[in-house]
């Protein structure tokens, strides 16, 4: 979390780190029965998908890909 935390404030978060977040929700979601738990851990795996998203676009765009 603490590299995501810095990732935030400098803009810019590692894939490694999205991709480790994405890994830990999944987890996260098979022992919480709480809905509104459940809720906060959906709008922040919706976030790191999009994140995700930009950077395999950014990438795209580096390699000339799109």
């Amino acid at each position: 979390l603490d590299e995501i935390r810095h990732g935030l404030l400098l803009g810019a978060i590692p894939g490694e780190a999205l991709l480790g977040l994405v890994d830990q929700l999944a987890i996260a979601r098979e022992t919480v029965s709480d809905p509104q738990l459940l809720e906060v851990l959906d709008e922040i795996d919706l976030r790191a998908q999009v994140e995700l998203a930009k950077l395999e676009m950014e990438q795209a765009a580096q390699r000339g890909d799109g």
